[in-house]
């Protein structure tokens, strides 16, 4: 991980557009300690305190930038790679996916027949989902600090 003062780009800013054609302004630097400071113009950001937006880039998804071009890309990897939030944005990454899958599993299996087997395969997909869920929550938990360290 390279030091603040190494960084040849600080901050680095991209646009990144939604699937309905809005556009979003994400602005990251390093600050004191090695710590990533993020915003997002979104009103996910505003609201939850973290957003899909920061969670692409941090995951290197760069799928829908505006403009972007490698050197600005690299720049941005300069700064948040090898970071406890970026570390904590791949976690949350894992959460989402088991997660999703759990409520597939769930979904799928209230479908079938209410006999025993049945209701306890549904039970077992339920604890799944629960456990996925309790994963999810603390993985945001600490995403959503990490995010927050950034302003200390």
């Amino acid at each position: 991980m390279l030091t603040r003062s190494e960084l040849p780009e600080n901050p680095v800013t991209l646009v990144l557009q939604d699937a309905d054609g809005h556009q979003n302004i994400i602005t990251t630097e390093r600050v004191r300690g090695g710590k990533v400071r993020m915003t997002c113009t979104c009103e996910q950001g505003k609201l939850l305190g973290w957003c899909d937006h920061r969670m692409q880039l941090l995951c290197l998804r760069y799928d829908g930038v505006v403009e972007s071009d490698d050197d600005t890309e690299f720049h941005f990897e300069d700064i948040v790679i090898g970071t406890q939030l970026a570390d904590s944005a791949d976690e949350v990454e894992v959460a989402l996916t088991d997660f999703r899958a759990a409520l597939e599993a769930l979904h799928f299996e209230r479908a079938l027949a209410l006999n025993e087997v049945g209701l306890r395969s549904l039970a077992d997909r339920a604890r799944d989902l629960a456990d996925a869920t309790t994963h999810l929550d603390v993985a945001l938990a600490r995403f959503r600090k990490h995010l927050a360290a950034g302003f200390a």
